[in-house]
């Protein structure tokens, strides 16, 4: 009798780690859903993008969750991915030389010239007028 009591708690404590690892994979896919969702709106929206509260609306989460997991997997704040996204559009649309720096900074989602151009210095190590020669 005691060993079918022990054999019982083994395939319990066995099942209970199968679900366990289940519900697991299943989080992780769910996440990998919400950021990648948020990744594919920002992309889409960099210029004018929303604040994190609003992203975390879009995508059914809630902002302390975004963060969490969008660092946890892409390994950047959201704050950081919106700032790469404009400044390498901004140094696409500078290279093109059509439009002046203000226009370029304004279309990429900078209200001010000025610290655009000090954000590109640091990310690029030039300023943009260096590009427009």
């Amino acid at each position: 009798m005691r060993i079918d009591k022990f054999l019982n708690a083994v395939n319990i404590t066995k099942r209970r780690a199968v679900a366990e690892d289940m519900l697991a994979h299943k989080v992780v896919e769910i996440n990998g859903i919400i950021v990648k969702k948020a990744k594919d709106y920002l992309l889409k929206n960099f210029a004018s993008a929303p604040t994190i509260k609003e992203l975390a609306h879009i995508c059914a989460t809630n902002e302390t969750k975004l963060k969490k997991i969008f660092k946890q997997v892409y390994k950047i704040t959201i704050y950081e991915y919106i700032q790469k996204l404009r400044l390498e559009e901004a140094n696409l649309l500078l290279r093109d030389k059509i439009l002046n720096i203000g226009e370029i900074s304004q279309k990429v989602g900078y209200k001010h010239q000025g610290n655009f151009s000090k954000l590109f210095f640091n990310y690029f190590g030039v300023y943009p007028k260096d590009l427009l020669k």
